[in-house]
């Protein structure tokens, strides 16, 4: 989390009234020292969504998802049948360098290797997430130039070559996540809290602004996370502080334009939110030391309101959650947090019921064997967990089990020049 937006939403928090300037400086020592894990508290920028069949994140059916963000705040591409537990699948994955973005391959075999050749050139090395769209297109907002970098995938090679018109202008955009169907893609900026919004050429991968783009919101000044419902008709807006209320809107199915939601914005105590493919809830955290739970939220299928479901918060185990993924098959709910010290622990792992969105820790979890990720994003198949290490330069993979949700490092890990909170998986 950059110093400009931590000064920014400590600025806001202290014109609420009745919020003292104590407030926002205990605020600053306890959200914002989490400027670990690469990405700080909340490294969900550009996170969110959902893929029909089953984002904050993840889904799972045997049809596998159909494109849409990602629990790991990937974006879905057409449906794939998932692959058997624990087998690995040729995917690819792209994370930010040094004015460039980087690759790696996951081979059948098990090979986890750097590209030969450097993916794409850029301008700066200016990015807080990329998203990958039906699996053909890559996006990468730049805030400096206020431009999305857009690229088609080679998947025979990990070559990405410039979408003619590439790049598109937009706002000063942070966050970035897509509609399940992959016809609409959306960033957020944290400099003015606007939405752009952008019709996808399904075949070319150009991008051209809906109408009324971008769209703000009275109040909303940090669109810090997005999250598209597993429907594709509704989009969730976090401004990264607990303090700060979620904005919903509702897409237009024809156009992507963007109208507030009736009762938005809602006051939920949680920082952003992440979606399942189902379309049926929501995942947030508050990201405030010391509260080690997640909260659940069901979506209203014709408005899109939210509601606290049953039981939640669910708790955590004795660390505070700073970020999670949904799995592809919306069965599972991944966090990643820390404990007292501030010190990045092991990955914990949770059961989503479809019935009542309630959270009950998988079998092993906290996953205490396995390395200490900051992040983890999965493929759209939902069978590896491409993650970076919260303590080396380095991305790991983790073999996920579809059916139960266990986490296996059977991959050697790829050692990388210098970490980026900028990744993304494909299959």
């Amino acid at each position: 989390m950059a110093v400009g937006f931590e000064t920014a939403v400590q600025t806001k928090l202290a014109r609420i009234p009745g919020f003292c300037m104590e407030d926002v400086m205990r605020l600053g020592k306890r959200i914002f020292s989490l400027a670990l894990a690469m990405a700080a508290i909340l490294g969900w920028v550009g996170c969110g969504g959902g893929c029909p069949t089953a984002t904050l994140s993840s889904t799972g059916s045997s049809t596998g998802p159909g494109g849409g963000v990602t629990t790991a705040g990937t974006l879905c591409g057409a449906g794939t049948t998932p692959p058997p537990a624990n087998g690995n699948t040729a995917a690819l994955l792209y994370y930010l360098g040094n004015n460039s973005i980087l690759g790696a391959s996951l081979s059948t075999t098990g090979t986890f290797a750097a590209l030969t050749t450097t993916a794409a050139t850029l301008p700066s090395s200016v990015g807080s997430d990329m998203a990958v769209v039906n699996k053909k297109f890559l996006y990468l907002p730049q805030s400096d130039s206020s431009t999305i970098q857009a690229f088609s995938i080679d998947h025979g090679t990990g070559i990405l070559t410039a979408v003619a018109g590439s790049p598109f202008p937009s706002v000063s955009a942070n966050s970035i996540a897509s509609d399940p169907a992959g016809r609409f893609l959306f960033v957020g900026s944290d400099t003015t809290g606007q939405i752009a919004v952008f019709q996808i050429n399904a075949t070319t991968g150009a991008l051209v602004a809906v109408p009324g783009s971008p769209f703000s919101a009275f109040n909303l000044d940090f669109a810090h996370t997005l999250a598209v419902d597993g429907s594709g008709k509704f989009l969730y807006a976090g401004q990264g502080s607990h303090f700060l209320p979620i904005y919903a809107f509702s897409i237009d199915q024809n156009t992507g334009a963007l109208s507030q939601v009736i009762g938005s914005p809602f006051v939920m105590n949680v920082a952003g939110v992440r979606t399942d493919f189902t379309g049926k809830y929501t995942v947030g955290l508050s990201g405030i030391v010391g509260d080690n739970h997640l909260y659940v939220f069901a979506i209203d299928a014709t408005t899109g309101a939210l509601a606290q479901v049953t039981g939640s918060p669910f708790a955590t185990s004795a660390n505070t959650p700073y970020d999670l993924r949904v799995h592809p098959s919306s069965q599972f709910v991944y966090s990643f947090g820390q404990d007292v010290n501030g010190i990045v622990a092991a990955i914990e792992g949770f059961q989503l019921d479809p019935t009542t969105g309630a959270l009950t820790p998988l079998t092993g979890s906290p996953f205490s064997g396995l390395p200490t990720m900051a992040d983890c994003k999965w493929d759209q198949g939902g069978g590896e967990a491409f993650c970076a290490s919260a303590t080396a330069p380095a991305f790991s993979i983790l073999n996920t089990n579809t059916s139960t949700g266990a986490l296996a490092h059977t991959v050697t890990d790829l050692s990388v020049t210098s970490s980026s909170v900028a990744f993304v998986p494909t299959d």
